[in-house]
């Protein structure tokens, strides 16, 4: 099939166009998060002397209600910098003790906030002390002002771009194609030119944001130099000169440890250059006409260095989403191309199946990289005992429940209603429940709402699943298990990112919204896909058939020892990570970053190293050796508790589920008498289990931290890989089946 220049070039100059605007929105969203977050710290830092001095009078049992001096004390944080409109002091119930400054709102830490808010009145920012919390609205004009400069920046590197999408469009389009171009070549040729566009974008966006972050951590030192000569200041008005000053060394001490970018302060009367390792400020102070008094300081550039390359790596993982979906959307609107005019009424049209699982990907998947935090925020914001930790699980808890009930009904309804309309319902349910989630206040709603979301993936995955292994075609079943695999694994890892970055600069609830809204293009792209209304194979798949099968003690071992504490593991990734991200200080994004690694590794290394292990290795082999990898990938991080070994067995389990979840379905094909259809039924169920118990054991001892509860996790696969191991070789010795 030829494709006219003209029109090739068009297709190209489209969808340029468009992903260049979703770049553009998710850049812009990264740098107002990163501005804010500067912004917020370098505003805190005004509160450094008077939350020291607030706890130091605390500390002799005075109450905070009878502490004379406050409104002072705010009224010099109020008159530090223009940019704080306003400043409160609640107590640790969140009663308003003492105010100053511009009216505020009424806006209270609700244990979902990590250090602030963003309204449209102003950054509320709250700096916690012994009694209560000091809460600062500052100007948000500030942000609004840089997030539409930058716009300003964007834009005109989108126009630049575009540009130059044009032009190699033209050209590539131009060269060798007198009679138009091949889908193949118009599909590498689209693919290139977008790839090689959003890449440029992405960099050089990276390096307005590092320039950024630059300037930020210059704003940081200039603060901490008004606190220092605010402070002398102070002192000096009650009579005592500067040169009888005592105690400079110390307090320049303490007052550093609460400013992470700086490594030392020192003061002095002379001169010197300020370089990208010290900066010198001259302070006004009183007395000191004559003289000039200098503020040295020298940045912490370990520190800043650290947090350059997290802005990086940020960077670099929104250049990758874009990157992911320009592929996907050039392969679908040229396999949408080829296959015009062959499309066959009834028949699944395997693009827009695509599709469909890509888009359900990420709209399904936004809250992975925070949900298990969110949870554990409301459990705390309960002030419920730690002995009930395990209820902050209950939200993942009734959600397999709610999967597992959809697992077992799906079959029923599939012959009753025809595919289509069960996969409606599906999204219909997850529209629902992300409302539900988005109106949750505390952990009841949140466990109830979470029960509700929980059939629309029990639903849709479990029906795809079924759906595939009804095919009487072998061709067609593998051709959509694979279609699956790939578009679901590259559609969360773009999608826990996505979720994890508008969290970050909006809020929870706004990713709920906007799931919900993603959800009704699904419930288009359901039709689109052109699921048949009746099931092709009408034969019943019954759940109590399939468990007579546990008769056999083979299958009855590998339930219980393998598939179960396999599932439960599973949960390191999606539930005990988020957990200890938010523990070592990742922002969510962060998270949504690492467990992107996970999907695009399994999405993209299944087929080779799953092909490598089986044609090597006997798959009830393969299990085990699957099991013990596992186990010491996530033991290694248990015992060391470390950041780079968390990051490292998430890296690793990724590797070993690229043949472990194959080899699965393949460990029990030596056993004779049992049913490949009947046993992954069976898998599909033990699994389930596995997801129920799982959160309840996790949170159970999360008063541990993430790391000591994510040993629950190596516990069971400890015990089942005893379980299962003893079996392979109980029943492999002749002994045995002699007895048999």
């Amino acid at each position: 099939m030829q494709i006219k220049r003209q029109r090739a070039i068009v297709i190209i100059v489209m969808l340029s166009v468009i992903m260049t605007i979703f770049t553009t929105v998710l850049t812009t969203l990264s740098y107002r998060k990163t501005q804010a977050d500067s912004y917020v710290h370098a505003g805190v830092l005004n509160t450094v002397g008077t939350v020291r001095k607030l706890n130091y009078a605390l500390s002799f049992g005075k109450p905070l209600d009878k502490f004379y001096g406050l409104d002072d004390l705010l009224a010099g944080i109020d008159d530090l910098s223009d940019q704080i409109k306003g400043v409160e002091v609640i107590d640790s119930e969140g009663n308003l003790i003492e105010s100053t400054g511009e009216a505020m709102a009424k806006i209270r830490p609700d244990g979902l906030d990590s250090e602030y808010r963003m309204e449209k009145d102003g950054i509320y920012a709250f700096v916690p002390f012994d009694a209560g919390t000091i809460i600062l609205r500052l100007d948000v004009g500030v942000i609004n002002d840089l997030t539409r400069e930058y716009i300003g920046f964007i834009l005109r590197l989108d126009a630049l771009i575009l540009l130059a999408v044009v032009l190699a469009a033209f050209v590539s389009c131009m060269i060798r194609s007198q009679n138009g171009l091949s889908v193949k070549r118009l599909r590498i040729t689209s693919v290139l030119i977008l790839v090689t566009a959003q890449f440029a974008l992405g960099a050089l966006s990276m390096w307005h944001l590092d320039e950024s972050y630059s300037d930020s951590v210059a704003q940081i030192a200039r603060t901490t130099a008004l606190t220092v000569k605010n402070d002398l200041n102070a002192v000096i008005e009650k009579g005592i000169p500067y040169e009888e000053l005592t105690g400079l060394d110390s307090y320049l001490t303490n007052l550093v440890e609460d400013v992470p970018e700086l490594s030392n302060l020192s003061l002095g009367t002379g001169a010197a250059a300020s370089t990208n390792q010290m900066s010198e400020f001259d302070l006004d102070i009183e007395g000191m006409a004559d003289e000039t008094v200098s503020l040295f300081c020298y940045y912490d550039r370990d520190l800043i260095k650290s947090k350059r390359i997290n802005n990086v790596i940020d960077s670099l993982i929104l250049i990758l989403i874009t990157i992911f979906i320009s592929m996907e959307s050039a392969a679908f609107w040229t396999k949408h191309m080829e296959m015009k005019g062959r499309r066959k009424k009834g028949e699944l049209y395997l693009p827009g199946f695509r599709l469909f699982v890509f888009v359900a990907g990420i709209t399904f998947t936004l809250d992975v990289g925070f949900f298990s935090v969110l949870s554990a925020k409301l459990f705390n914001a309960m002030a419920l005992p730690e002995s009930m930790s395990f209820l902050s699980g209950m939200p993942n808890t009734m959600y397999s429940v709610a999967v597992l009930i959809g697992l077992l009904a799906c079959s029923s309804l599939i012959r009753r209603f025809g595919m289509r309309r069960i996969l409606m319902t599906g999204v219909i349910m997850g529209i629902i429940g992300y409302l539900f989630c988005a109106a949750s206040v505390n952990l009841p709603m949140l466990i109830a709402a979470r029960f509700v979301y929980g059939f629309c993936d029990g639903i849709i995955i479990n029906s795809i699943r079924l759906y595939a292994s009804s095919q009487a075609d072998p061709e067609l079943h593998t051709k959509i298990l694979v279609e699956y695999m790939a578009a679901t694994n590259l559609g969360v890892s773009c999608g826990v990112v996505i979720g994890g970055l508008i969290a970050d600069v909006a809020s929870y609830t706004l990713v709920f919204l906007i799931g919900a809204a993603l959800a009704f293009v699904c419930l288009f792209l359901v039709l689109f896909a052109g699921f048949p209304e009746k099931q092709e194979n009408s034969e019943k798949m019954s759940f109590v058939i399939a468990l007579k099968e546990l008769k056999k003690p083979q299958v009855s071992l590998f339930m219980i020892g393998a598939v179960l504490p396999v599932y439960i593991a599973t949960l390191f990734v999606a539930f005990t990570f988020p957990l200890f991200g938010n523990e070592a200080g990742f922002s969510n994004s962060m998270v949504s970053g690492c467990l992107m690694l996970n999907f695009i590794i399994i999405a993209y290394l299944t087929d080779p190293i799953s092909d490598w292990v089986i044609k090597r290795v006997r798959p009830d082999i393969a299990m085990a050796v699957y099991m013990a990898l596992q186990t010491a990938s996530i033991g290694i991080f248990v015992l060391t508790g470390s950041v780079w070994a968390a990051i490292l067995a998430l890296v690793l389990t990724s590797l070993w589920d690229c043949f472990g979840m194959v080899v699965m379905d393949l460990a029990l094909d030596h056993v004779e008498g049992t049913s490949t259809e009947k046993c992954t039924l069976l898998q599909m169920l033990f699994g389930k289990f596995g997801m129920v118990i799982g959160p309840v054991a996790i949170t159970a001892w999360l008063g541990k931290g993430a790391a000591g509860a994510t040993g629950v996790i190596v516990i069971f696969m400890a015990a089942g890989l005893i379980i299962y191991g003893l079996s392979l070789i109980i029943y492999s010795s002749k002994n045995w089946q002699a007895l048999k």
